[in-house]
């Protein structure tokens, strides 16, 4: 297995021995729309707190940075270069940088390195994509060091997306989709009971669901003495 963020590349045995190549950046979904709840809710919540450096973590191919840089905020784009170089995300990336306010971080050097520190952070379907455990508690780690003392994580995943199919597909501690191909997405599903836990290990306090499903996990946390509204 390769060491820790040296490569979006994952290899692993499956349950029935099978060699399984993770490849995360396979995870992001060019062509979908953002959140709605980014421009129904985040936005003004955003404006009305004067939260105006953004970071997002796992940004893919930018969908969620567009409506923020289109608000005003100072967004910043945090992915694997291999992640910002797949077609759809370097065409993104392109237009992103014609705007003053945007800029992006390769994961995981130059993000460590960074100095800067802001003021709410988007973590919007990656957690789950990741196959180590290990990693995701680091990803946590920095995202903690990396906000203001006053500031939010905005959480998303979703629960019960697991077919029958996929539970032929184990593989760590989620599966793997799109078994046909060489290279496969990594999904671990995670209770919401887990989400807040694994929160409050990292000093993120929650404090309400964002969520309009069943389905879709949602979560608002804070660092410190936030609040919400």
């Amino acid at each position: 297995m390769a060491k820790l963020w040296e490569s979006p590349i994952y290899r692993f045995k499956s349950i029935l021995q099978k060699e399984v190549y993770i490849d995360v950046t396979t995870s992001s979904s060019p062509g979908l729309p953002p959140n709605k709840l980014l421009r129904d809710t985040l936005i003004p919540f955003f404006k009305k707190k004067k939260l105006y450096r953004i970071l997002d973590f796992g940004a893919g191919a930018l969908r969620h940075c567009f409506p923020l840089l289109d608000a005003g905020f100072e967004v910043c784009a945090v992915e694997f270069d291999e992640g910002f170089s797949r077609p759809s995300s370097k065409r993104a990336l392109e237009e992103a940088k014609k705007n003053p306010n945007f800029s992006a971080l390769i994961w995981p050097k130059d993000f460590i390195r960074d100095r800067r520190r802001f003021d709410a952070a988007l973590l919007f379907y990656v957690l789950q994509t990741m196959p180590l455990e290990k990693e995701r508690q680091l990803v946590l780690h920095h995202l903690y060091s990396k906000l203001t003392q006053d500031s939010y994580l905005i959480y998303a995943s979703r629960y019960g997306q697991i077919t029958e199919e996929d539970l032929h597909h184990k593989v760590a501690d989620g599966y793997y989709k799109w078994p046909t191909r060489a290279y496969h997405s990594f999904y671990r599903e995670f209770t919401t009971e887990e989400t807040h836990s694994m929160m409050q290990q990292h000093r993120f306090i929650r404090k309400r669901s964002l969520g309009e499903r069943g389905t879709e996990q949602i979560f608002l946390y804070v660092k410190g003495s936030a609040t919400w509204p």
